[in-house]
Parts: structure tokens; C-alpha cells; sequence
């Protein structure tokens, strides 16, 4: 899965925001602050599978967003 993050500075912390779902976490590095918005990500999605109401269908929608991204510095995907 891909989602939309920016990622900035408050003092000593990065601080890694994802766009979509207001999920945020932070690091003394952007790579920690990264990891642990992956973290934070996976357990938010997680919480709402088990949320969501066993009787009606979950699937999965994949989009392309990348080409509307004007980024300068793009993140690799290596990075988290």
C-alpha cells in the first residue's frame, strides 16, 4: 500500500505525517520517524479491520497518485 506523507522538523524530532489518515510519529532521524509512522500505519488499519462489520465485504483498491505528486525530494521506498 501507498499513502501521501510529509515529513518536517520540530526541534530535535522529525516528524512524519500521513496525509490520508492524520496518523503521525515521530524520530530523532527521518528513517526512525519513518519507521515508526509505518508502525503507527499498520496498527491504525489494523484497528479498523477489526472494526469493520464481518457481515459485508472488504476488497482492496489500488490507484495511481504518484503522477500528481510535485514533490522536490521524493522519498524512496527503501526508507520505510
Amino acid at each position: 500500500m501507498k499513502t501521501i506523507i510529509q515529513i518536517h522538523k520540530e526541534g530535535k524530532y522529525f516528524v512524519a505525517v500521513d496525509l490520508v489518515t492524520k496518523v503521525a510519529d515521530q524520530g530523532l532521524t527521518e528513517k526512525e520517524a519513518l519507521a515508526n509512522l509505518k508502525k503507527g500505519l499498520e496498527e491504525h488499519y489494523q484497528i479498523l479491520m477489526e472494526l469493520a462489520p464481518k457481515d459485508q465485504k472488504i476488497s482492496f483498491l489500488d490507484i495511481e497518485i504518484e503522477k500528481y505528486a510535485q514533490t522536490a525530494s521524493p522519498l524512496s521506498e527503501g526508507c520505510y
